[in-house]
């Protein structure tokens, strides 16, 4: 999705300017995001929540969490990314296609971002398995954004 749905506008106003009610296009985003924090760890969910919720800039972050102000800025944002993208979702609501441990793969590629050499070593699986998961779930989602 890149930087769009990243909500750099946003990114300057203090708490009480944050009035996402006045940026409708914003507000849908903000909306979605809040909608699929669930989908994240627990440490990437502190974060987005901090971000979204209580409306801490990049530096307040940075000092809470202990670390350099653009890695922050820079995971936020590849959050934000990853949760914007509906391929996960979409693969979720036709559960018939995709079973359990296919889910399980799509949800770490495409939601929590990780590499597929982690997928196989965390879910016990070849390589090729994985990726034939990946390319199974971006074709659907494809599919899908055509009708």
């Amino acid at each position: 999705m890149g930087r769009w749905g990243s909500l750099e506008v946003l990114e300057g106003l203090e708490p009480v300017e944050l009035d996402v009610d006045r940026i409708p296009a914003r507000r849908n985003i903000v909306e979605v995001l809040r909608a699929r924090l669930d989908l994240l760890g627990s440490g990437d969910r502190v974060l987005l929540k901090m971000y979204l919720d209580a409306g801490s800039s990049f530096d307040e972050i940075a000092k809470l969490a202990g670390r350099n102000r653009s890695s922050v800025c820079r995971r936020i944002h590849r959050m934000i990314d990853r949760l914007y993208d509906e391929t996960y979702v979409r693969c979720e609501a036709d559960r018939e296609l995709f079973g359990e441990p296919e889910l399980a793969v799509i949800r770490d590629h495409f939601v929590r971002g990780l590499s597929l050499k982690r997928i196989c070593r965390d879910h016990n699986l070849g390589y090729y398995r994985a990726r034939t998961i990946v390319q199974k779930a971006r074709r659907f989602a494809r599919g899908m954004e055509a009708l």
